[in-house]
């Protein structure tokens, strides 16, 4: 049997860190710094080093935020519950950026539907 890959917490905690915003950066620069040499902390290195925009935020993280979405309100969660639990587990306080993730990810959802329908 193939060994598996190590886990890289300290990766993985900068790259929740750098989506939470910039207040959280610092923290996730240092995390980095102890992340090691797995391909995760190389990825994030790699990005943090770019100009411009970073790819982080609840735009980049729609898929996750509508599947979210889609597990509580099949659970039963009400409108305003499914809010306030993404908000919390996601970190966002504005609730426009949710409901464009939520968007966005419908969009994409429905799209991949029709074209795995096309491919039938």
């Amino acid at each position: 049997m193939a060994k598996l890959p190590p886990i890289e917490v300290n990766a993985i905690l900068a790259r929740e860190e750098l989506h939470k915003g910039k207040g959280s950066r610092d923290k996730a620069l240092e995390l980095l710094e102890n992340a090691g040499e797995g391909p995760l902390a190389q990825e994030l290195r790699d990005q943090v080093k770019k100009r411009g925009r970073q790819p982080f935020g609840a735009k980049h993280r729609f898929w996750d935020i509508g599947t979210r979405n889609d597990e509580l309100a099949a659970g039963g969660a009400s409108y305003a519950e499914r809010m306030d639990t993404l908000a919390r587990e996601f970190h966002l306080a504005d609730e426009s950026k949710i409901k464009t993730a939520i968007a966005t990810y419908e969009r994409t959802y429905e799209a991949k539907r029709r074209i795995d329908e096309e491919n039938r």
